[in-house]
């Protein structure tokens, strides 16, 4: 027995995605950090097929791992099938453990669909423009637990958790 996630190792992304669709009604795809360009990319993960199970936007996470980041999306899916409705675009606490807070942030779609191919691809194949998509962005805060707009935010850590989107004023 094969303790593989996919039944066939060589299968296409669109395949993989496809997979996690038909499974769980939602997939992940995680992109690979990029030191090749300036400034440098994180690492990072974003749904596929959040807005079509749950009414939610696709949801992003930079700067984790995608283990990880599939469990943040675990719980937010899981969340949302159970009814929990999340605030947009403020901070607040009760999804992570341990009171931390964390925020969804609204994306442009237009501005961040170049980094999103497996959404993109997913769009066109349901025959909706590759922007007509809504996403948020989850941010996680420090060691201390600051989210990266607020003040004694770890300054080592702005480029691993790259915002996408404006925070909270």
């Amino acid at each position: 027995m094969s303790d593989d996630v996919f039944p066939d190792r060589n299968m296409s992304a669109r395949d993989k995605i496809e997979f996690m669709l038909e499974q769980d009604g939602w997939a992940m795809d995680a992109v690979r950090a990029r030191g090749d360009i300036d400034p440098p990319l994180p690492t990072y993960s974003y749904t596929v097929g959040f807005t079509d199970r749950f009414g939610f936007p696709e949801v992003c996470v930079f700067g984790l791992k995608p283990v990880t980041c599939r469990g943040l999306f675990g719980m937010v899916a899981d969340a949302l099938a159970g009814g929990t409705e999340f605030p947009i675009g403020a901070a607040f606490i009760g999804l992570l453990d341990g009171g931390q807070p964390c925020a969804f942030l609204p994306v442009e779609a237009a501005a961040a669909v170049g980094m999103l191919p497996a959404l993109a691809e997913h769009q066109r194949i349901a025959g909706k423009a590759e922007t007509s998509f809504s996403m948020v962005q989850l941010t996680w805060p420090d060691r201390t637990g600051n989210l990266p707009w607020e003040e004694g935010f770890d300054p080592a850590m702005a480029p691993v958790q790259l915002l996408l989107g404006d925070p909270p004023v």
